[in-house]
């Protein structure tokens, strides 16, 4: 099948045409496992045509390239999560062509294909994202205002009732109104920072250590590539163009597990500090191997 002949589906979240894929290129949503039945005559009642079997079978996915999305929390919108999880889908996704080129079990062709088509969608989801939260923070500022002209209104008809002014039937109706508006706000507002939170929550269906893990990867495929263009096996073109979106790509893993580095690295001079005194006779072993413990610990659940 050529690309033009591309099989696509209707979005059921934005309506477009896009390739029948996991996830929409244009808005990020999940799309349908299977493409919708084509409009026209019903099907004939006679046997079934038997499956197409293809002729050359793909190996399963690795599992590097599966992304579970995370329970959508309270509130939050579907095409919301849909969004955020495309996007780690997509890092990950591209973290593991790299292993494919290094390995290599895909062409150099094939590779800057698939390696740009990834990059082109991604970008299209980050701006979503940053559209989406604009959008979002807006509305929530608009919220809150109105919240506070409401309570400046309640505020105004106690005064009222008070001074005589409006009666207590008068007065109830207006609260009642009022507190129902007020109640109505304060769910949207919620829900406004529900789905905030999840957007400003990169990579949030990946464990601190998996992204640290990814980070890891990511670094060894980068060094493994300059060495392939030195043997020759990778034009320097190609590199040139995986470096720099490589680099990019560390900034931002490194910026998402910035501070857990930063605890690891303080737990590790409390246990270089710790093992130097036992060495110096400072304390006894049983002290030290309680307290190696106990670092080795908090160690671990930084990164759980």
């Amino acid at each position: 099948m050529s690309d033009l002949d591309e099989a696509r589906i209707r979005c059921p979240s934005c309506g477009k045409l896009a390739p029948a894929m996991r996830y929409c290129i244009h808005c990020g949503a999940k799309l349908p496992e299977t493409a919708p039945p084509t409009v026209g005559a019903p099907p004939s009642t006679s046997s079934k045509l038997p499956p197409v079997t293809p002729t050359t079978a793909l190996p399963p996915a690795p599992p590097t390239v599966r992304v579970t999305p995370s329970p959508a929390p309270m509130g939050v919108r579907e095409e919301v999560v849909n969004l955020m999880s495309g996007i780690t889908v997509l890092y990950v996704r591209k973290t593991a062509l790299l292993d494919l080129l290094q390995s290599g079990q895909v062409s150099e062709n094939v590779f800057l294909k698939l390696f740009t088509e990834y990059g082109d969608k991604l970008n299209d989801f980050l701006k979503a994202r940053v559209t989406n939260l604009d959008e979002l923070r807006n509305r929530l500022d608009e919220s809150n205002r109105r919240l506070s002209e409401i309570a400046m209104r309640l505020e105004e008809l106690g005064v009222r009732r008070i001074v005589g002014e409006i009666d207590a039937n008068d007065y109830n109706q207006r609260v009642e109104k009022l507190r129902t508006d007020q109640q109505e706000l304060g769910n949207s507002v919620k829900r406004l920072k529900a789905n905030i939170d999840h957007m400003e929550r990169m990579l949030s269906e990946k464990k601190p250590s998996e992204i640290r893990d990814l980070e890891a990867k990511l670094r060894s495929h980068q060094s493994a590539l300059g060495k392939l263009v030195e043997a020759g096996k990778v034009s320097a073109e190609t590199y040139d163009t995986v470096k720099s979106d490589t680099e990019k790509t560390l900034d931002f893993f490194d910026s998402l597990t910035k501070d857990q580095k930063e605890k690891e690295r303080s737990l590790r001079e409390q246990l270089e500090t710790l093992q130097t005194r036992y060495r110096l006779s400072e304390i006894p072993i049983e002290e030290y191997e309680k307290r190696k413990r106990e670092l080795q610990a908090e160690i671990d659940k930084i990164w759980a």
